[in-house]
């Protein structure tokens, strides 16, 4: 009764999610690009890249003059099904980090967060924008472009923001890829917290804004409480 109360738990977390995710960012939006210019990438490339003209942006036929939109005027938004899959990865943990942060030692939170069914869920959530922009055309950036990002020798900032100009999906990809860990790191230091009587609440909630400050922040309440940074979790010897 209590595993089956908790798939019915965990199935409404679910639900709720994506329910908030796709009502996020819809309706899509429509853009209407100005004249282009060019920039000069690693490896003296030319690269495109829209510039904005005073042009309106419409949603369902209105007229629209948020910032947002402004933004998404210069660089463009993936098309479906990735753009509803951006705010499912975006909105849909939240929930979750809810219990994390607020509800660390509940029994909810234990069932729900205490196997990896949740990150690996939105684990698959990130490799469906990654296939859905591999087989569109265009739809990635060229592995030369790519690899610009780790050359020594260039401007890895520079490359890197020029993929973000230019390809929508390497937005969503990245992002969503960036949420996913920020998931798998934050519920790690929860179990942590649990395993050694560790306050966590602080940490996670950094984890779920900033990142890996959250986990430097974990390592600091250790040291002050006195837990220290935990055993060496290897094993010794591997059975064969």
């Amino acid at each position: 009764a209590t595993i089956m109360l908790t798939r019915r738990l965990l199935k409404t977390l679910l639900v709720v999610s994506s329910l908030g995710a796709c009502s996020a960012f819809s309706p899509t939006h429509s853009r209407v690009c100005g004249p282009s210019r060019t920039v000069v990438v690693p490896g003296g490339q030319l690269s495109p890249l829209a510039v904005p003209k005073q042009s309106k942006i419409h949603s369902n036929g209105q007229e629209s003059s948020t910032k947002l939109n402004s933004v998404m005027e210069i660089i463009g938004t993936s098309p479906e099904p990735i753009h509803t899959a951006f705010s499912f990865a975006t909105f849909g943990p939240q929930p979750f980090w809810v219990l994390l942060i607020l509800l660390p030692n509940a029994g909810i939170t234990k069932k729900v967060m205490g196997s990896l069914d949740v990150v690996t869920f939105f684990a698959l959530a990130h490799f469906f924008i990654v296939a859905s922009s591999i087989v569109q055309p265009g739809g990635t950036a060229p592995l030369a472009e790519f690899n610009d990002v780790f050359n020594p020798s260039g401007d890895p900032q520079a490359a890197f923001m020029n993929m973000v100009t230019n390809y929508p999906n390497f937005v969503a990809e990245e992002w969503s890829h960036v949420l996913t860990w920020d998931l798998f790191v934050g519920r790690w230091i929860w179990l942590d917290g649990l395993r050694r009587g560790v306050f966590t609440s602080h940490s996670v909630l950094f984890c779920n804004l900033i990142g890996p400050p959250g986990l430097v922040l974990h390592w600091i309440t250790c040291l002050v409480t006195g837990k220290g940074f935990g055993e060496n979790e290897a094993p010794e010897e591997i059975e064969e």
